[in-house]
């Protein structure tokens, strides 16, 4: 179709005098939202978080942390660092966690913020296990206030006595000057730091496998960052526009298992549900389930759970072949199933969709897809992949690259880009995310792909009016 810009800024010219804000923005694709904080309040929301009352005994940091040095105003939460005499120390500033209220392992931790700075200044986003144990620690972001154009990002672990870590760089703007995106992705096999949504580094070594909760703080002195001089200027303003933590399935392409036959890590096996090192869609290794020859109808499979909310739409995306040396045979079929579950993990609904049979093409692998609507009383989501043996027949299924995700309920489609033209979200709608949109739309970038046609955010792998539709019913709804 023609995609002519003018055309399009003729439709939509009525929509951007709506300046919408939304409240929270689309995670990356494959992502789900578990946990958030946007700073909507005028108060630090104490069922998330707590502000530390002490004067931090360790690094040879010279500030008193108190709760009056963290505060929540004008959609923002702000770290205030003073030279202010308390608790025998010389400056007071903020440290809040989540400690005992929220962790999780593995996912993907995100903060927009705004930095402070001048010499002795050290504000850092990062993790430590739920357990308090010290190592291990992930350090989202850390900055030192002297070096405005660089952030580091670390991985600890070893014991007290004896700690060990890996440390990257990224030299960029200046920090302190705007907001940015920091981000870590946690997986089971390696760590990815970002910011504004461009990876800068992956860490492999001694990636940790326990929960984690969240700490925003702001040091004053210490061994690494030094300490205040005359050029260091008080007050200085740790501003954070949002956190948020994300979630996907863990092992999606059953790289992360041992050699064939083997558990896979992070889903739950019954049956014959095996992983096979040869043959995959991508990598190294797939999934394989066949019979269990009980000469009657029997399951096999494998899944795994998210957490989930009624009225949510969850979709997932698998790969699926059948091979020709182990073609499945008479009735037997494959099928992919979103299941949703209550608080006691009993089932309450599920959709399905075919994934193969005796019938399907051997020797190519072929894309399923499956949504559904989360019915009442919805606790979590249960993507199920299954093998039904009829009678004795043989054959088995093969699948990789699996995904299971929330296309809607938490997320704004509208919210595209913050004004660098990168396609980074900042968590509200605006002219940039209309212009960013079109320019996709004109050059036939996947980053229009929007919507299928169904109006649920499913993407379709093409660009079409269903995309445009899409993307100005919530520009103008502002979510």
């Amino acid at each position: 179709m023609n995609k002519n810009v003018n055309q399009l800024l003729a439709v939509v010219g009525a929509v951007c005098s709506t300046g919408a804000n939304a409240l929270a923005a689309c995670p990356p694709q494959g992502w789900t939202m578990t946990w958030a904080d946007e700073f909507n309040g005028s108060a630090l929301d104490t069922t998330k978080w707590t502000a530390l009352d002490i004067a931090w005994p360790y690094n040879d940091e010279r500030q008193y942390y108190t709760p009056s040095a963290v505060t929540v105003a004008n959609g923002k939460l702000t770290i205030t660092s003073r030279r202010q005499n308390m608790g025998g120390r010389q400056y007071t500033s903020g440290r809040l966690e989540t400690g005992g209220k929220f962790s999780q392992a593995f996912g993907r931790f995100e903060v927009r913020a705004k930095l402070p700075k001048t010499q002795g200044i050290w504000p850092a986003h990062w993790l430590l296990p739920a357990s308090n144990a010290w190592p291990p620690e992930i350090d989202i972001m850390e900055f030192l206030g002297h070096d405005v154009d660089t952030v580091y990002f670390t991985n600890h672990w070893g014991t007290a006595a004896s700690p060990q870590h890996q440390t990257s760089q990224f030299n960029g703007p200046d920090f302190s000057a705007g907001f940015h995106n920091y981000a870590v992705e946690w997986f089971p096999d390696r760590m990815d730091f970002f910011v504004d949504g461009v990876k800068h580094a992956t860490h492999t070594s001694n990636v940790p496998q326990s929960p984690f909760f969240i700490i925003l703080n702001t040091a004053v002195g210490g061994f690494w960052p030094g300490y205040p001089d005359a050029t260091t200027v008080f007050p200085q303003l740790h501003e954070v526009e949002w956190v948020r933590v994300h979630r996907r399935l863990i092992n999606e392409s059953f790289e992360l298992a041992p050699p064939a036959f083997a558990t896979a890590h992070g889903w739950t096996r019954f049956g014959n549900a095996f992983v096979e090192p040869v043959q995959a869609r991508t990598g190294s290794r797939s999934g394989k389930l066949f019979g269990q020859f009980t000469g009657s109808e029997n399951f096999s499979g494998f899944h795994q759970d998210l957490p989930a909310a009624p009225g949510e739409v969850w979709k997932s995306d698998s790969w699926w072949v059948n091979w020709s040396s182990d073609q499945m045979q008479g009735s037997n079929e494959a099928l992919a199933n979103i299941e949703f579950r209550d608080s006691a993990g009993q089932l309450i609904n599920f959709v399905s969709a075919p994934a193969l049979s005796a019938g399907t093409p051997t020797n190519s692998y072929r894309k399923v897809e499956v949504s559904g609507v989360a019915p009442a009383g919805t606790a979590t989501v249960r993507l199920a992949l299954l093998f039904r043996q009829i009678g004795n027949a043989g054959g088995a299924a093969f699948f990789d690259d699996v995904s299971l995700y929330r296309t809607s309920g938490t997320c704004c489609p509208a919210d595209l880009d913050n004004g660098s033209n990168s396609g980074t979200p900042d968590g509200g709608i605006d002219i940039n995310d209309l212009l960013y949109f079109l320019a996709s739309f004109e050059s036939g970038s996947a980053a229009a792909d929007l919507d299928n046609g169904e109006g649920l955010g499913v993407l379709d792998g093409g660009i079409d009016i269903n995309d445009l539709l899409f993307f100005l019913s919530h520009f103008e709804e502002g979510c």
